[in-house]
Order: structure tokens, then sequence, then C-alpha cells
């Protein structure tokens, strides 16, 4: 799933209102707003996208367990022994008449 608009933005914060802690939150648009391969997966490096929204290490794999569990995140695989980590595609198919979509549809 892929951010291309404010609109996308104001779908994603309002579909995670109830189901995401602030910091979960701020994850889930990071993942919708890095760079992404073709299957929705981001391969920006954890220690990266902590620094982005101004975590620690810990904090942010401890957060991304959390989303994992909740189903707000999924392993999309790995990258020797790192995992990399997609938004659900089921999050995007909600969003109807706007830009936020599946990565490859």
């Amino acid at each position: 799933m892929k951010i291309h608009d404010s609109d996308d933005v104001l779908f994603l914060l309002e579909r995670s209102a109830k189901d995401l802690t602030q910091s979960q939150r701020l994850v889930a648009l990071l993942y919708a707003a890095s760079e992404q391969r073709a299957d929705g997966a981001v391969l920006v490096r954890a220690a990266e996208l902590a620094a982005t929204v101004g975590m620690t290490g810990p904090a942010f794999s401890r957060t991304r367990k959390e989303m994992v569990e909740k189903g707000w995140l999924e392993e999309a695989g790995t990258i020797g022994r790192l995992k990399v980590y997609r938004l659900p595609t089921a999050i995007s198919r909600q969003r109807v008449g706007g830009h936020l979509r599946v990565v490859g549809e």
C-alpha cells in the first residue's frame, strides 16, 4: 500500500484510529509513505525508519511486532537474515475511490 496524496493520509489515520496507538499509527504511515518494491515490501532498514519518526531501535522493533500481532503489518520475506515487512493489502482495498492502492496493481 502506497500513499499518494493527503486524502490517502487521512484515510489511513481514520482507519487506524481505533486499532492502533499513536506510535503504531506513525509506523503505519511511515510504511505507507516509504519506497516499496512491487509486492509492497519496504526495504528501508529498521534503524533508518526508526530515526525518521524519532524512535529508538528497540521501541521501533517492539512497535512493529505489536502491529504484526494486530494484523497491521505482515512479513513479506527476507533479505539474508533481515525480515522485510509491508502493510496488508486488505487495508488498502477498503479505500473506495482514492489513490491508496496495493503496490503492483
